[in-house]
C-alpha cells in the first residue's frame, strides 16, 4: 500500500493521481497496521479498501481474497437490481447461470437495459425474407463473422436484419 501510495516509479497510478495516502498511524509503524487489522486470514487474502477512492485507514480497510478484491473496483462493483436483491453483475452472472462477459457486452456494449439482459435468448432467431435462423448462420451466410454483425448495427444504427438484407443484396450483384 505504500508503495502504491508514495512511490515514483507509480506516480502515473490512480492511487497518486487520486491522492490516496496510507494514514499516519500506519506509514511508517507497521506494529500499528498489525494491531489494528490483525493479520490475514490465509494466504489468499491481502489488504483492500471499502471505498476505492479512501485512503488506507482503519476505517476504509478489510482482508480480502483476489474475487472480492475484483469485484470491488471499476465496472465490477457496479450494483443491478432485481427481484428485490442487489448484486453485482459478476454475483448476477454466476447466480443466473449466464457468462458475465454475455452480460457486460449486453449492458456496456449492446445497451440493453439489466432485466432485458438476462431475459434475452442467447439464441434469437433473426427473420430476413421469410427465413429464420440465428445470427451466427447468417453470418456465414453473408461471409462475416457475428461481430461484424453487431458492431455495424451499434455503429450504424441500423437493425441486424437490415444489414443482413443489405449484406445478402449485395452478395447477389
Amino acid at each position: 500500500m505504500k508503495s502504491r501510495c508514495y512511490s515514483p516509479s507509480n506516480a502515473e497510478s490512480s492511487y497518486q493521481k487520486n491522492g490516496i495516502t496510507v494514514c499516519d498511524r500506519w506509514v511508517n509503524n507497521f506494529e500499528n497496521f498489525i494491531s489494528d487489522m490483525g493479520l490475514a486470514p490465509s494466504d489468499k487474502h491481502s489488504i483492500d479498501r471499502v471505498d476505492n477512492l479512501g485512503d488506507y485507514e482503519p476505517s476504509n480497510c478489510k482482508w480480502s481474497t483476489a474475487t472480492e478484491q475484483t469485484r470491488n473496483r471499476g465496472s465490477f462493483n457496479i450494483i443491478f437490481k432485481h427481484d428485490g436483491k442487489s448484486m453485482t453483475l459478476k454475483e448476477w452472472s454466476t447466480v443466473l447461470n449466464i457468462k458475465y462477459i454475455t452480460l457486460h457486452q449486453r449492458i456496456f456494449r449492446s445497451g440493453m437495459t439489466f432485466d432485458e439482459a438476462i431475459k434475452k435468448k442467447t439464441k434469437a432467431l433473426i427473420t430476413v425474407d421469410g427465413k429464420s435462423m440465428i445470427l451466427n448462420d447468417w453470418a456465414k451466410i453473408i461471409g462475416v463473422n457475428q461481430s461484424s454483425i453487431c458492431k455495424a448495427v451499434t455503429r450504424t444504427g441500423i437493425t441486424k436484419e437490415q444489414y443482413i438484407l443489405k449484406k445478402l443484396k449485395d452478395i447477389k450483384q
